[in-house]
């Protein structure tokens, strides 16, 4: 057993300014895991209410992402004048839609606030990713980076135990997204403790925003994106159909399917992201990348094609356990591989390839899912995951880099 746990410990000791930064970051992973997934926890009892078809519920998911692709927006703020001032407007605006919605008289109304704030989502994440790649040691980047989406999972984690508030009533989803607006009141912590990166500074002629997507980056940045767009393809609907696979298409009750991915999930996201993240940092981002894609579409399938709980239970664990490992590989990677001045843009580029990824596997699912099935739409995504595994060869290993101004010598 301690033996086991000192594979979950970072590389070397994180200092105390680290520990402070992260601390005052999983405030911000916290909201974003809780807030952010509000919209997948209560689908089910919002379909009901809205009286929404399998085609509206993959265009009300299509449309909330299309929106996101603005985050770019902050993003590009953020290399220009910092990354504190858009991160704190960015979890403002995520909570406030949120609490808004809990009033949204129709679907459009519900899909227009939750696009408001998928967008604060994306952002947020985005923007707290930068900056934490920034003022850590690049021997446990890796690791802190993993820490912060375990943050995010547990907050994640707890909006699905809140899920049954929304079996009290035929409209108690409207609770749900009410409490998932508490994270405003940590907003003046935020405001008053979290410091301006020091990696970032101004300079007279700041990049454009298409200055990633070009010249001496696109070779980074085209083959990440395009990994970023299959991925996003796979898991975008294999995530948010999984509660209405189970609940609508199954039988189960809201108890127990929150029960069963809340059991599962949760012991896979620890490993794969502590332990993600320490591989990472200690064998390198290219090999963890590759074998965590394998195993998370590998479990994602199994998911879709068993209709047998434990067999599902498996697929579930190896799908968040790779999930969870790719997330500090991939996040330090491409924070390494691009400079100072455009890395918050280049992020938010590659998050909206994700975002176009997830809106082409929505889209695909909208025209095929009739004739093929969930099983084999899932299938047929998923082997677009693993053929752009490829792609990774292509990029140059960054481990331990450190992050100035310039990009990462080949």
């Amino acid at each position: 057993m301690t033996s086991a746990l000192e594979h979950l410990k970072p590389p070397v000791p994180l200092q105390r300014r680290e520990i402070r930064i992260l601390g005052l970051m999983a405030i911000v992973a916290f909201s974003q895991g809780w807030t952010g997934t509000v919209i997948t926890h209560s689908l089910p009892f919002v379909r009901e209410t809205f009286d929404l078809s399998d085609a509206a519920i993959f265009d009300l998911l299509a449309i909330v992402r299309a929106v996101a692709l603005l985050a770019l927006l902050l993003s590009w703020w953020g290399d220009r004048g910092g990354r504190r001032r858009p991160l704190i407007l960015a979890l403002v605006t995520l909570a406030a839609a949120n609490l808004a919605t809990a009033f949204a008289p129709t679907a459009a109304a519900f899909t227009a606030l939750q696009s408001v704030a998928r967008l604060g989502s994306s952002a947020a994440g985005a923007l707290a990713l930068v900056l934490l790649a920034e003022e850590v040691n690049p021997l446990v980047r890796g690791y802190v980076l993993g820490s912060y989406a375990l943050v995010v999972s547990m907050g994640t984690g707890f909006g699905l135990l809140l899920r049954q508030v929304g079996e009290m009533s035929d409209e108690a989803w409207r609770l749900l997204f009410g409490l998932s607006a508490l994270p405003l009141l940590a907003v003046p912590i935020v405001i008053l403790r979290l410091q301006e990166s020091r990696a970032f500074a101004r300079h007279e002629e700041r990049p454009p925003l298409s200055a990633a997507l070009r010249g001496g980056h696109a070779r980074y940045f085209w083959p990440m994106a395009a990994m970023s767009f299959a991925l996003a393809a796979f898991s975008g609907p294999a995530a948010n159909l999984a509660l209405v696979r189970l609940e609508n298409e199954l039988g189960w009750s809201a108890s127990a399917a929150s029960i069963m991915l809340a059991a599962t999930s949760a012991p896979a996201v620890i490993l794969g992201l502590l332990g993600g993240g320490r591989a990472a940092d200690l064998i390198g981002r290219k090999p963890a990348e590759v074998v965590s894609l394998f195993v998370g579409v590998a479990g994602g399938i199994a998911f879709y094609f068993f209709e047998i709980g434990w067999v599902m239970a498996v697929g579930i664990f190896f799908s968040m356990l790779g999930a969870a490992a790719f997330g500090p590989a991939f996040t330090s990677h491409r924070a390494e591989l691009f400079p100072t001045d455009v890395r918050a843009t280049a992020g938010a580029w590659l998050s909206n390839a994700g975002i176009f990824g997830g809106l082409a596997g929505f889209g695909a699912g909208r025209f095929v899912v009739d004739a093929w099935g969930v099983p084999i739409t899932m299938a047929a995504l998923g082997a677009v995951v693993l053929a752009s595994a490829a792609l990774i060869s292509l990029l140059p290993e960054t481990r331990g880099a450190v992050l100035t101004q310039t990009a990462p010598a080949e």
